[in-house]
């Protein structure tokens, strides 16, 4: 998404693991303004497909000359711009976050997310000493061989290596990317010593406190009227319940971040500020690209444990008060 949007492209293609199971892939196809593809691209897009011959002839699958055509972009010279722009305008707390005495437990899931999620962690200005990985699923391997099915949605169950590794080395605050790095887990210690891992709307509704209330003092002139927090059908509404009280806009859309990225793009346009979008399913997209991030979102999660350390209260403290 980050990537079609910097680079000005068409569209966009990302081949991924997903949270599937070794044996599927995802394909997440990108539109020019950097949002999942909607109709009428997607159904004009099957209507070509369905007109070509099956099987594809053998020179379609040749891949030796990719790189070289003048069509095809690399991804990678919009890394560093991304780790720039996400950092200044989702970053609020540096000093805190590098002062703080907390220890985060991160794991990658046998993914893609370990490298930058790492580098947003020192962006924000956690000290390296701070971020314990899970070495048994640090390294990218398609095989999955500690989780099979590599969801962190699935909870407690698929956490027992990142619950080990905390244990070991003293965390409180667990942070979790699946293989592709969009979505995100956290769970954190309870006082008893278990842990709790949190839902995708409590997730959720942390979140939206925590980007209000820091965009809103970053923005004291902008009219709320004009500021959107998005989520979808199947998500909680809790998000309407803040913004009534607080007076910026909520929005939702259908299920998935298709919609909510191609929503999100469309406010903008009408000079919105679509500060913050969300699903139950452990999707948060809270910067610049038009879909789920969940590396943003892992430093974000700590930046705000980290602040909240320094107000003596915890994550489960904090949505019992948003709660009540």
């Amino acid at each position: 998404s980050w990537a079609t949007i910097k680079l000005n492209c068409d569209a966009g293609l990302v081949i991924t693991a997903s949270h599937n199971p070794k044996y599927d892939n995802g394909y997440k196809a990108y539109w020019t303004n950097g949002a999942q593809i909607i109709d009428p691209h997607d159904t004009e897009i099957i209507r070509i497909a369905e007109a070509e011959p099956l099987p594809f002839p053998s020179e379609y699958w040749d891949t030796k000359d990719l790189m070289k055509n003048p069509l095809l972009k690399s991804a990678d010279s919009a890394i560093d711009p991304y780790f720039e722009v996400e950092r200044s305008s989702l970053c609020y707390h540096k000093e805190i976050n590098a002062a703080t005495k907390l220890k985060f437990t991160y794991s990658a899931f046998h993914g893609v997310g370990y490298r930058y999620a790492m580098r947003m962690f020192k962006e924000f200005g956690f000290a390296e000493d701070r971020i314990v990985s899970v070495k048994e699923q640090q390294e990218a391997d398609p095989d999955f061989p500690t989780v099979p099915f590599p969801n962190p949605e699935e909870g407690a169950k698929v956490l027992l290596l990142s619950f080990a590794t905390a244990e070991a080395y003293g965390s409180t605050v667990i942070v979790a990317n699946d293989p592709d790095a969009d979505r995100i887990q956290i769970a954190e210690k309870k006082s008893n010593g278990d842990w709790k891992v949190f839902t995708g709307n409590e997730m959720g509704a942390l979140m939206t406190w925590w980007v209000w209330m820091n965009w809103s003092e970053a923005h004291p002139d902008v009219d709320k009227s004009d500021v959107y927090i998005l989520n979808s059908a199947v998500s909680s509404q809790i998000v309407k319940t803040i913004a009534n009280e607080e007076g910026f806009k909520s929005d939702v859309t259908l299920t998935g971040f298709k919609w909510m990225g191609n929503k999100a793009d469309e406010l903008r346009k009408q000079g919105k500020h679509v500060i913050l979008s969300w699903e139950e399913s452990i999707g948060f997209m809270p910067g610049h690209p038009l879909d789920k991030d969940g590396i943003s979102t892992a430093a974000m999660f700590a930046e705000m444990a980290a602040w909240l350390e320094t107000q003596k209260k915890t994550l489960q403290d904090q949505l019992f008060e948003i709660y009540n």
